[in-house]
């Protein structure tokens, strides 16, 4: 199973320019409260295992985390059921200011920093794995429309399709039509399918992964990126960390958790996972000094004032799968 190392000089202020994530958090809190109502959602277990025991549950924006006691999973505990969630997207007040304003500020560097690198680190799977010249692929549950615009840069002979995007066609620049959206009842049609994030935002992982399974053929290639509750951020800050941001971080699953999905799955060879992150670091010393019993970390990452430590502890956290953002690659035996 392979393991990347990657460095970046990505910064989150590039893709989340601090007046405008604010002015987004506050529209979320809005939405919350006015669309997410506590009669519409459902009360449900791990999103891996079902089981009910939790470690501790903590609130953001006025919704529940909790944290499951066997594989650390962090979930989102009453949640929206799938067509509740499908409203809420093309819908919140926040959603369409982050597709409008938020996007159209950032989407150059997040284009050339995330979108494009991670979709030539499936190119590479891709060109290894399959020979097929015109290739079915299918990216489940977009929040928006930049990986399809890349992919069809990238693929210009491929056929790219959307599995219940959760935007407003409407509102794309990029020319989405109805064409362009598939269901997934046809069975093993798929050479590759992405999950940028899905399984974070899916009121069902278990079941989106099974679906995926079921549409792709034998050989085919399921690529994924997930923030982990394993990962070093959400270890050290816990429930202070900026990532957790319902309803779109529905779930996080640990190392473990992720591993114990796929095996529950079943059909899947892992040819690789990797948490090739490179904003643990940055996030989290800009919280350190709001956080409890992190003196050994304050002292390597800020007192010490040397590039070089903070690059090795990086690599160290890349190399052992202890960062927060993970990306996998899944064959279809």
């Amino acid at each position: 199973m392979e393991r990347a190392v990657i460095h970046s000089d990505l910064k989150k202020q590039e893709i989340q320019p601090q007046p405008m994530l604010d002015q987004y958090i506050a529209l979320l809190n809005e939405d919350i409260k006015k669309m997410l109502p506590a009669g519409s959602l459902q009360n449900v277990f791990c999103p891996v295992t079902g089981e009910q025991a939790v470690r501790e549950s903590f609130r953001k924006m006025d919704m529940q985390y909790k944290i499951s006691r066997t594989l650390g999973n962090i979930y989102l505990s009453p949640r929206p059921a799938m067509n509740v969630l499908n409203t809420f997207y093309r819908n919140s007040r926040a959603r369409k200011f982050w597709l409008n304003e938020l996007w159209s500020q950032t989407q150059d560097v997040r284009q050339d920093k995330i979108i494009l690198p991670q979709l030539e680190w499936s190119h590479g799977f891709i060109s290894q794995y399959l020979s097929e010249s015109k290739l079915l692929m299918a990216e489940f549950l977009p929040n928006h429309w930049g990986y399809y615009q890349g992919a069809r840069n990238l693929w210009p002979e491929a056929a790219y399709k959307l599995v219940e995007p959760l935007f407003d066609l409407d509102i794309s620049d990029s020319k989405i039509s109805a064409s362009n959206i598939i269901d997934d009842s046809s069975s093993s049609t798929l050479d590759a399918a992405f999950l940028f994030e899905a399984l974070d935002r899916s009121p069902e992982p278990l079941l989106i992964l099974r679906k995926v399974a079921s549409v792709l053929k034998p050989g085919g290639l399921c690529f994924i990126t997930c923030l982990l509750s394993s990962g070093f951020e959400v270890q050290v800050l816990g429930q202070e960390s900026e990532i957790f941001v319902p309803p779109e971080r529905m779930n996080l699953l640990s190392y473990e958790g992720m591993n114990t999905l796929i095996e529950k799955v079943s059909g899947f060879d892992v040819l690789e996972f990797s948490t090739p992150g490179v904003l643990d670091i940055p996030n989290v010393i800009k919280q350190l000094d709001q956080t409890k019993n992190t003196t050994f970390f304050r002292y390597i990452l800020k007192q010490r004032q040397d590039a070089e430590l903070v690059g090795s502890f990086q690599d160290f956290l890349q190399m052992n799968r202890l960062g927060t953002f993970g990306r996998l690659v899944l064959r279809k035996r």
